[in-house]
């Protein structure tokens, strides 16, 4: 899912690397995944996990994945939520060290997830379990589920947006952008009021 492409403006040439959806069939393959998911955490307690650390843990995932959309969105809850200003700024550049010190191996891991599209290392989990216990491991990772999910389909919209053009061609690029271009609008609404440089890129969709 991830693609570098140049692409011609007045300019000259400007570089797209982020990941995003090629195809409807990967859509509908993080959906499909995401329900089966949230079948292994229905029966824990979704207080497990406090609101300003699920905030983290999703803009630890946004900042990896450099969405504008849920960088604006998580902002604006993380805010609401309690978490500072400085600290969501440096959450969404991978820096945790002003995060609360319980939940900082969680973030790690969650920056760690991220790099490697959900597929982390075997002793990274084992630590992340030892740490915090099965149950809560499993919630931290259901909301890293769904904020990768919120950022792969924001990130399509954009990459649509910017005129890539992936190898999966046109038709199937176009087919996957209708699909996920009402969830980016739902994302993106309610965050206008949000003015601070919050992503790598933002400057470009504001």
């Amino acid at each position: 899912m991830t693609g570098l492409f140049m692409l011609q403006n007045g300019m000259g040439k400007i570089n797209f690397k982020k990941r995003y959806f090629k195809t409807p069939y990967e859509f509908f393959k993080i959906i499909k995944n995401n329900f089966i998911y949230a079948k292994k955490i229905k029966n824990i307690d979704k207080k497990i996990i406090t609101p300003d650390f699920a905030e983290r843990i999703m803009l630890a995932v946004t900042g990896v994945n450099d969405c504008v959309y849920c960088s604006y969105r998580h902002t604006k809850t993380a805010l609401e939520k309690g978490v500072k200003l400085k600290e969501i700024q440096d959450l969404l550049k991978s820096e945790f060290g002003d995060s609360p010190e319980e939940q900082q191996v969680a973030l790690l891991y969650a920056q760690h997830w991220t790099e490697y599209a959900g597929t982390p290392d075997k002793n990274m989990r084992k630590k992340m379990i030892e740490y915090y216990g099965i149950q809560k491991t499993k919630y931290i990772e259901f909301y890293m589920h769904i904020v990768y999910m919120g950022n792969i389909i924001s990130n399509t919209v954009e990459a649509y947006k910017r005129k890539v053009v992936p190898d999966s061609g046109r038709i199937n690029f176009f087919l996957v952008y209708l699909l996920c271009a009402p969830i980016a609008f739902f994302i993106k609404s309610g965050t206008k009021d949000v003015k601070i440089v919050t992503s790598k890129s933002d400057s470009h969709h504001r």
